[in-house]
């Protein structure tokens, strides 16, 4: 078990996400302060993308 105090939860994610997009980031995107929009649009595009593909196989499964 990790010994540092336990943060929210939420926090918690975020700092991991961002550390994560800290790794493949561009250094002129990580110094932008408009990382968290970049963030959400990112996210958006991801559901987008994964809705899309999703209703494909389903489309396909259901003939």
């Amino acid at each position: 078990m990790s010994k540092k105090k336990q943060k929210s939860v939420f926090k918690e994610a975020w700092e991991n996400m961002s550390e994560d997009f800290n790794r493949f980031m561009p250094e002129k995107i990580r110094a932008q302060k408009g990382k968290k929009k970049f963030v959400l649009w990112l996210f958006i595009l991801e559901l987008v993308i994964f809705g899309l593909i999703g209703t494909f196989i389903y489309k396909w499964w259901m003939g």
